[in-house]
């Protein structure tokens, strides 16, 4: 592996840390994950979605529900 160097700003190192720190992993596989995610494009859907995270009511399993998924509706 190559060692680099660069310069971010405050704001920036402490989120990373802190996500490092949350996620019980080093410092630098944080950086990695993050560098590879922007860089390969990938989505983090789970991110995306926290914003609307107990917006909508309604069951939280709709298996639940009456009248779906029942003997009598397939």
């Amino acid at each position: 592996m190559k060692t680099i160097t660069a310069k971010i700003p405050d704001a920036l190192n402490e989120k990373l840390r802190k996500s490092a720190a949350l996620k019980k992993e080093h410092f630098s596989e944080t950086i990695r994950r993050a560098l590879t995610r922007e860089l390969e494009g990938e989505v983090d859907f789970a991110a995306l979605a926290a914003p609307y995270c107990g917006m909508f009511s309604g069951p939280s399993d709709l298996s639940t529900r009456e009248g779906y998924g029942g003997p009598d509706n397939r």
